[in-house]
């Protein structure tokens, strides 16, 4: 611990102080002032002074100057950036093109084929009929005895369609799919079942 404590100390002693932050302060600006009036400004003044047929006679003799220096670093960094907008459009392009083609689909094999059947079949059926069929049980003495009747009607169609559905799915040669399309059906005949018995209660 007082070994810590030491080099902490150690380290704080070399934190400058205040004052002599201030004092670091002006004079990097001092110095800046001077590099200016040193170097900058007589580079404009040269700038300012030089015509363009001049800039035109240093380009061709192939001089080196403040003025040829200027030009050729501002003409590169031109090229470059709209070099660099033009590729990265050009990428964009390409990364939009891979995109959209993305890799290629791995063909299903005919069991995928079919459990993605049964599978469609069960979920569309819960998330569709199941819960309006259980708002139609709840709620059919605030319907009209025609209403009443027409929406069993509807239902009752619905749930043999997917059924029907169901029996077109080709599952030969595999018991787990037939198997999954068993419950499949079963699942959909208990809610025919519901509705039936509803039927026998409500006489119409």
């Amino acid at each position: 611990m007082d070994q810590v404590h030491a080099q902490l100390n150690k380290l704080c002693s070399q934190i400058p102080s205040q004052g002599e932050l201030l004092d670091l302060a002006n004079s990097l600006k001092q110095q800046a002032e001077v590099n200016y009036h040193q170097y900058v400004v007589p580079q404009l003044e040269h700038l300012r002074n030089t015509s363009v047929e001049d800039v035109i006679s240093e380009f061709k003799e192939l001089k080196v100057s403040s003025v040829t220096v200027s030009i050729t670093l501002i003409t590169l960094s031109t090229f470059f950036v709209f070099g660099k907008l033009l590729l990265g459009s050009g990428d964009d392009k390409k990364d939009k093109k891979s995109k959209k083609k993305g890799k290629p689909k791995k063909k299903l094999s005919k069991a995928q084929k079919a459990n993605r059947e049964i599978q469609g079949i069960l979920d569309f059926v819960e998330s569709e009929y199941v819960p309006a069929i259980d708002t139609y049980l709840d709620t059919y003495k605030t319907l009209k005895p025609e209403e009443v009747e027409a929406k069993y009607n509807y239902f009752e169609e619905m749930l043999l369609k997917e059924l029907m559905k169901l029996d077109a799915v080709d599952v030969s040669g595999n018991e787990i799919l037939r198997e999954n399309r068993k419950k499949v059906i079963k699942f959909i005949q208990d809610h025919h079942k519901r509705l039936d018995n509803f039927k026998k209660e409500a006489n119409f």
